[in-house]
Parts: structure tokens; sequence; C-alpha cells
């Protein structure tokens, strides 16, 4: 009961010296590239640095408890910050009181909503965001995200609408930069890159944090206009949870369901794509989607700004060797030992958000998705159309409006595909006993008096008309009179809906008029059940229904039903139930 009720015990059975040495390098390096990431995101969503600080200390410590997945890392995350900031800035002034006590109920109502969705077993809904949307998606918000930090690099404050327009203003008005900030923008960011490629596992954005201060309040750089931080709180925020008003919930509750979307979202797609045969336990989506609500819950109770999954730090714990959990445990104890003992250090040593913001940049350029794009746009154009509508409209109009525009056209391209599914005519492949798409083999025989074709689909309201319409431009080709059957590869029609069997029943009775009969072949399980409890079962008893598409052209040339049981076979409890149904609808017509 306990293992259910907390699963990330279940990772410590044969907790070893070992793990835990593993668990505790890991532990401190992704605490060290925590302090300054959590530090610059808290700043990209608009507040005060040492809300990613309590960001990184106390959900960490819930989803440790309750996390299905060892593999990644929980705490502060670009993605989740330019949401909160598109959002929130529409209801307070970044930075201000207010627009502090509006993110830290938003941490609340995300942490709600995550948790009342997995109780209701919402954990699905992750499956309503394609691929192309996350790349188009993610890959605007790392630009968008940059552009956000240019004023930080350049000293320059401008108002703009969307990125374009926002380099615009920065480019006009360069005489207005800083040259000290660009100065330590260019060293920050050179430093990182070159950090990243000569000792990748070095922490170097902490020492890049670490000589900024240093040289900061060695040469007092706030009195050449450098924009500094030099007040951080001393100690952990006291637990209290948020009140919320009606007011306050009509006005956060859209961005608050967005940002529970995306986080559970991205949560969820790094444990899958980390998941492994070997796990004791496998990622369970509704337990996931309970533990990044409370974890944000317990976040909220502290001041924190919603957390969830980070793919570049999930790495990084990969990488460093954790084994469970536990090493998210270290990396909050690291960072709450920060916030202890060290802040009192900014007084002295101000650190230049300049350095924040090459620290920002640094790490969502690698949400830009260059090379996903090119390899999509050369394998399927329909869903890069998707892509890049999805990247437009959230650099022209904002995430939150390129997300669902994003999402509207997926839904869009999936409700036009099941309409209009695969379904192309087969033929004779000599000698081999096969039957395949005439389109792709040219050496697939078709014959005058036969139409064989394939249906790659369920078969239901939306697309029964696209099936009818193909059948009948396919028969109309064929020489008048010719025509004696009419055989369908059913193999791929997994369900069928009471409106196909209706439009069946008109296409059956139309070819009988025209003396065709019509066959179908391969029918699993489940779809003969629907067919033999339904109106056309008498006339499917007849020698209707074949296992395979040979079986049928062999009854058609020779009159032999070969493995008819078999072909015939439903569910006999359903049988019966049919059986009873038309032995009452039989004594009310008797009545």
């Amino acid at each position: 009961m306990l293992h259910k009720l907390l699963p990330g015990l279940q990772w410590l059975e044969g907790y070893s010296a070992g793990m835990l040495r593993s668990d505790l390098l890991s532990g401190l390096t992704v605490g060290v590239l925590l302090i300054p990431q959590s530090m610059a995101y808290a700043l990209v969503a608009g507040l005060p640095p040492e809300v990613g600080l309590y960001a990184a200390i106390f959900p960490p410590l819930v989803y440790a408890l309750l996390g299905t997945s060892n593999k990644i890392s929980i705490g502060p995350v670009a993605l989740d910050a330019i949401l909160i900031l598109s959002g929130l800035s529409q209801l307070a002034e970044p930075g201000s009181g207010a627009y502090l006590e509006l993110a830290v109920t938003l941490t609340l109502l995300v942490g709600l909503l995550q948790f009342i969705f997995g109780l209701l077993r919402f954990g699905f809904i992750a499956n309503f965001l394609s691929y192309p949307v996350v790349v188009g998606y993610t890959s605007a918000a790392a630009l968008i995200i940059i552009g956000s930090q240019l004023q930080s690099l350049t000293g320059t404050r401008v108002e703009s609408d969307n990125v374009f327009a926002h380099l615009h203003h920065l480019l006009v008005s360069y005489q207005q930069w800083n040259g000290v900030t660009v100065a330590i923008a260019a060293v920050s960011l050179l430093s990182l890159f070159l950090g990243r490629r000569l000792a990748p596992r070095m922490p170097a954005a902490l020492l890049v944090l670490i000589a900024g201060m240093f040289f900061s309040g060695f040469f007092h750089l706030a009195q050449y206009g450098v924009d500094v931080i030099d007040t951080i709180p001393h100690g952990l925020p006291p637990f209290a949870v948020p009140a919320i008003s009606l007011g306050t919930l009509g006005e956060l509750l859209p961005v608050a369901f967005t940002v529970a979307f995306m986080g559970y979202v991205g949560t969820i797609s790094i444990c899958k794509s980390q998941e492994s045969p070997d796990d004791r336990i496998s990622v369970r989506p509704n337990r996931e989607l309970i533990a990044i609500g409370l974890s944000n819950i317990l976040g909220a109770a502290f001041r924190a700004f919603p957390v969830s999954a980070s793919f570049s730090r999930s790495a990084a714990f990969r990488a460093s060797g954790a084994m469970t959990q536990v090493s998210a445990v270290i990396s909050a104890a690291l960072i709450a030992g920060t916030v202890l003992f060290l802040t009192p250090v900014f007084t002295s040593y101000p650190l230049p958000r300049a350095i924040l913001a090459s620290i920002i940049v640094v790490s969502v350029l690698s949400l830009f998705k260059y090379g996903e794009m090119k390899a999509l746009f050369h394998q399927d154009k329909k869903e890069f159309a998707i892509l890049l509508t999805t990247l437009v409209i959230t650099l022209l109009l904002g995430v939150q409006q390129g997300l669902l525009v994003g999402v509207v056209v997926s839904l869009v391209l999936v409700i036009y595909n099941s309409a209009n599914p695969h379904m192309t005519e087969v033929g004779l492949i000599e000698g081999q006993n096969l039957y395949r798409n005439i389109n792709r083999f040219p050496e697939a025989r078709t014959r005058e008096d036969l139409l064989l074709f394939r249906f790659d689909a369920p078969l239901y309201f939306a697309n029964k008309d696209y099936f009818m319409g193909r059948l009948y431009a396919w028969i109309k080709r064929r020489p008048e009179g010719k025509l004696k059957a009419v055989i369908c590869d059913a193999q791929a029609i997994n369900s069928i809906d009471s409106t196909s069997i209706r439009m069946l029943e008109s296409v059956i009775e139309n070819l009988r008029r025209r003396n065709i009969e019509f066959y179908l072949t391969s029918l699993i399980g489940p779809v003969r059940d629907v067919l033999m409890a339904s109106s056309l079962r008498s006339y499917l008893e007849k020698g209707r229904i074949f296992s395979t598409m040979h079986d049928a052209v062999t009854y058609v040339d020779q009159g032999v039903h070969a493995r008819a049981r078999i072909a015939m076979q439903s569910n006999p409890r359903k049988r019966l139930r049919v059986q009873k149904t038309e032995d009452r609808r039989q004594r009310t017509d008797d009545r």
C-alpha cells in the first residue's frame, strides 16, 4: 500500500552504497547547474531570481516520492517561464508585487488542475499535441525567449508586440546600448559556448556566474550603468497557502490550463522517451499528473512558480550517473544551503543581469529544432506545414495563441485524414498468390469481371461517403455488364459504426440490382461481431464473408467456399443476444 501511494519508494529497494555515491555525484552536478538556471528562468518569467531557487528546492522533494520515473529532473523550465510571462504580463506589471502574487496563485492553480486531471485519469491528453506542433512551438518559444533577453544583453529598454518588432527597435536604438553591458554579455556567451564545446562536464554556467559577481563587486560595475541583482532574500520563505478569489480565478484559469497542459506534455514525453524495459516500475501517465500536480501545490505554498521536467537538465541528470530521485533530493539540499547561507554575498558582489541573460540564451538554443524541421520538410510536407504555421503564429501573436492554433490545425488534419483514408484497388501478382496495390505494383493483374479493393481505416460516419464515392467511381470504369463481384479486403477496418452499416446496405442493394455481388474478406473478430449483430446478418450468412482475398476469388470462379467456419466465426455470446433480440422482435410482430 505504501509503494502504491509513494511509487518513488520502489526505486529504493536494494539501494546500495554504490548507488548512493552515484546519486550524490549526480545531485551535486545537477544542483550546480540548477542554481544559475533557476534564477535565470525566474527572470524569464518576470519574477525575482529567488523564486526560481524556491522552485528548485521544494517541488523536486514531492516528485521524488510520488513520481514514477527515475530519469527526469523536475524544476524550473524555460517554456513554462515564457508561458507565465505571456499570460500574467497582461494582468500585472512583471516584477511588481501584484505580479508575484499572481504567479504564486497560478502555481497553485496549475498544481490543482494537474492533480484533478490525474485523479480523473486524463493522462491521455498528452496525445493531443502532435510532434510538428511541439517542434514548431518550442522552436518559436526559444526565439521569443532569446529575444526577450536582448534588453539585458544590451542594457537597453524597448517596448514591442512581438520578437520581430523587438529586434527592430533594438537595432534602431543601437546608440543607446551600454558598452560595458555588451562586453559582459559577449564574454559570458563566448565562455559558455567554449565551456560546452571544450569541457562539457564542467559547470560553465556557475563558473561564469561566480566570476561575473567577483568582477562586478571588485570593479563596481553598477556605477557604469550595468543592471545588477544585489539583493536576494536570506533564508527560506514561510509556508503559506495562496488565497484564490473568484475574480483572480477567472483571470488565471486560461493561463493555468495552458501551463498545466504544456508542463505535463513536456514531462511525460521525456519520461516515455527514456523509459526502459529493465525499469523496476513503468511510467504511469496518471500518476505523473498527480505527482507534478502535488509538486506544484507544495511549491505554491513556498512561493515558487510552476515546474515540470526539463529536456536538457534531465539529460544532465542521467549523464551524471543518477540512479534514483535521491539525486534530486541532494540537488534540492544544495540549493537550500545556498539560499540559507550564501545570499548575503550578492550585496557585496552583485550579479549582472547580462550574465543570467547569457545563461538563458545558451540554455534555450537547444530548443530550436532546425534538424527536426529539415527532416520533417523532406519527410511529410503536410506536417511541416503544421510546424511552420505553429512557429509563425507563435512568433507573431504569442505562445498561447501559437499553441492553440497548432493544436487546432493538427486536429483538423486528423479529421481530414480520417475522412479521406487510404483506399486502393488491388490486383493479383501472378505466381505468388498475393494481392497488392495496382498503383505500386505494375505487375498486379486486374480483371474486368472482378473489382478488388482495400480500405485502410475504421469505417464510420465521417468517411462512409468517401468509401461509397470511390467505390462507385471504380465501378463506372468497368465495361457495362462485365462486372460480377466486388470484393473488399477489410483487414484494416478495426471498427464499424451504424451509419456505415446503413451505407453498406445501400451499396449492396444497388449492386444487386445490377447483378453484382458484394463480398468481405479478412474481417477481424470485433467487426464480424458488429456486422453479425446488425441487419446485414442475413445477407452475410449466405457465404459473403471470406478469410482471405484468394478464398473469395476462388468462390467467385469455382463456387467453393473454403474455410467458411473460420471466416464466419463470431462471438457466441453476442450471437445468442442477437438471436434473443430477433426472437423478441418476431413475437412482437406476431402479436
